[in-house]
């Protein structure tokens, strides 16, 4: 038998395990086997079958010695992990709106469904993730086990966040009026603390959905370019064929994962051919930047597609009014340096792509 004191646990065990927790099972870990077994807390007609009797006297006559009970769902304090990540929060009005959230019964739907609300799923999910972590550490080390953090890499990285460790460059935000929040846009007001101390404001800021843009080209060396109106700067500009990747609730922002309905070359292959009617078999992925770091939280997805065939007709959405243009690699440079080619991402796209990056 194994002393306490030669065990290395593997944490993702216990952290599964916390994840699995509820009112129906009572879990244990195993220490010679490496794993988690489980009795119902209530067995049919009072009684275990067979093979459950078996392991609750296995677990009776070894208990703390090769079996260790896990945590409970009600020593999980799942309520205490929501309102930690509440308070983790900047100050503000989505704060407080998640704080009432939890008030009464039904508050975990209720948390869950506001966390959604506000798009704030990936967040939540990494916080509840190292929750899980420390509560998992934290057993181990009042049970005298050593243990292994064998947490997938991208957890990991996340891991300096949320434990607080940051860049001495980094701001706080002290707080966040949303202004408009919409199915459009969201739209925020933000107060920051300076690595100082000092404190100012507003710094205006939004989110969009992620897009794509792709540098398309035929089998004659042509360049599928569109022409249509821009907003913000009133003109009719000659840019490369764009489009945001859709996402499941619907919304024109945010660019959580765990929300797209689609990934980003699937989102390329069809704006390609809704706005130009091409396809392509020949795609390559050029880069993944901030589509305006200083104001905006989405990215572009940037990509090549060669050797582009005609297979229909365009497939407008109600809102998009362009029209297919083909030029060629010199004219694309001569638009660019007269400064008609006005997109900054699609410009920083076919510079890439000459490069063959």
């Amino acid at each position: 038998m194994k002393k306490q004191s030669e065990v290395k646990i593997p944490l993702h065990i216990l952290i599964d395990a916390i994840e699995m927790a509820n009112d129906e099972w009572n879990q244990y870990l195993d220490i010679e086997e490496m794993q988690v077994v489980s009795l119902p807390e209530y067995p049919f007609a009072g009684e275990y079958d067979e093979e459950d009797q078996e392991l609750s006297e296995r677990i009776e006559e070894e208990f703390n010695v090769r079996f260790f009970r896990l945590p409970s769902q009600y020593e999980i304090h799942e309520y205490n992990i929501m309102e930690g990540f509440i308070w983790s929060l900047p100050e503000g009005r989505m704060q407080d709106s998640l704080e009432n959230s939890i008030q009464g019964r039904g508050a975990f739907r209720r948390f869950k469904d506001s966390v959604h609300r506000y798009g704030m799923e990936q967040r939540w999910y990494d916080y509840e993730k190292e929750a899980y972590f420390q509560l998992a550490r934290e057993w181990c080390e009042d049970h005298g086990f050593d243990y292994i953090d064998d947490r997938k890499p991208a957890a990991k990285g996340k891991q300096k966040e949320a434990l607080g460790e940051k860049d001495p460059l980094a701001w706080e935000e002290v707080s966040t009026e949303h202004i408009i929040q919409d199915e459009w846009i969201d739209f925020r007001r933000s107060v920051y603390r300076f690595p100082d101390g000092s404190v100012f404001e507003p710094f205006y800021s939004y989110s969009r959905r992620d897009y794509v843009v792709i540098v398309a080209s035929d089998p004659e060396g042509n360049y599928l370019c569109v022409r249509q109106f821009r907003q913000g700067i009133k003109k009719v500009t000659t840019e490369f064929p764009a489009g945001g990747i859709e996402r499941k609730d619907g919304r024109e922002y945010g660019g959580s994962q765990d929300l797209s309905a689609e990934d980003a070359l699937a989102a390329a292959k069809r704006e390609l051919r809704e706005e130009t009617g091409y396809e392509s078999e020949e795609w390559r992925h050029l880069l993944t930047v901030p589509s305006n770091a200083t104001i905006a939280d989405n990215y572009a997805h940037l990509f090549v597609a060669e050797n582009c065939r005609r297979v229909s007709g365009q497939a407008l959405d109600e809102t998009e009014f362009l029209k297919v243009k083909k030029l060629s690699a010199q004219e694309i440079e001569e638009k660019i340096g007269k400064g008609e080619f006005q997109q900054a991402v699609h410009i920083m796209a076919w510079l890439l792509a000459l490069r063959g990056h």
